[in-house]
């Protein structure tokens, strides 16, 4: 019995060593010749190092906090912005059908995207033309249940079920340059530019290389999706997916990072805790039973 286990285990270790020899020149030739964004990616985790960034955090006193009604929160007649920009959004933490959408028109276009960055959004496109000398164009934005259906329907190898595609939030967006779309959007110095700086406008690669087995979906570095500050710095920079970066704020717990407070809180008796002396205060749904409040200090 031991000695059939020895050559079980001996058999199994050849095979393995057998398949890793023969897989990995196949996917280094594959990746070479055929899939530069692959290259992209395996060069830029290689060899491109980030600026690092550290979230410390805060010991408030109880006189400085305020505890303060969900709903007040949500209403207009509090100086707490609602948004949804930090909605994670994929097969697990589907779109509830009750989301509210803040939706507008993008300049003169039947493009819709959230409101809230639209600021952010000009930035972006006037800063990569600035620096990369190339016009980048909107491919998709906002679609809606019946259309992400359909798209689904048509070809679910690159589509994802209705609710569980961030294009129903407003939040997310395809970009491309002329006669250079989604995977050879990166071979473009204005893909290139986008993957480096966009989190200076609050916008992330959201589906990064190598990450799949976190959020469910290949390499996009064409799209986009909007956090908002500091939340896209941080996690450009710690090379994380949206879904790590949510998991890594503990609950209740105070952090603060270049001046910004951030909080992730589940309600308790209906209230959320609310440092005084922050301002352009935000809160905003994550999706996972959770709010999180983002701030500047004064």
């Amino acid at each position: 019995m031991e000695a059939r286990l020895k050559i079980s285990k001996f058999r199994f270790w050849k095979m393995a060593t057998f398949l890793v020899i023969t897989l990995i020149p196949m996917f280094i030739f594959y990746t070479v010749n055929y899939r530069d964004d692959w290259m992209f990616g395996l060069m830029d985790t290689l060899f491109h190092e980030r600026e690092s960034i550290q979230l410390e955090t805060l010991d408030y006193h109880s006189l400085d906090i305020e505890s303060i009604h969900l709903e007040e929160l949500l209403s207009h007649s509090s100086n707490v912005k609602a948004t949804n920009t930090l909605l994670l959004i994929n097969k697990k933490h589907k779109i509830d059908n009750e989301l509210v959408l803040n939706l507008i028109n993008f300049r003169d276009t039947s493009l819709l995207v959230d409101e809230d960055i639209i600021e952010d959004l000009e930035n972006l496109l006037h800063d990569v033309k600035q620096n990369a000398n190339e016009k980048v164009y909107i491919a998709s934005t906002y679609r809606t249940a019946e259309e992400q259906k359909r798209i689904y329907d048509e070809n679910p190898r690159i589509a994802t079920p209705v609710n569980t595609s961030e294009h129903q939030s407003g939040l997310a967006l395809d970009l491309y340059v002329s006669k250079k779309a989604q995977r050879e959007f990166i071979d473009t110095d204005a893909g290139k530019w986008i993957h480096h700086n966009s989190w200076k406008h609050g916008f992330i690669i959201r589906y990064p290389f190598l990450k799949k087995h976190i959020t469910g979906i290949g390499y996009e570095p064409w799209h986009i999706r909007y956090v908002g500050k500091p939340h896209a710095e941080i996690i450009y920079k710690k090379g994380w997916t949206l879904e790590e970066y949510i998991y890594s704020l503990e609950e209740d717990v105070f952090y603060t990072v270049n001046g910004y407070v951030i909080s992730r809180q589940s309600p308790r008796n209906g209230k959320l805790d609310i440092p005084k002396g922050l301002d352009d205060i935000q809160l905003s749904p994550d999706n996972t039973g959770f709010y999180i409040i983002t701030g500047k200090m004064k």
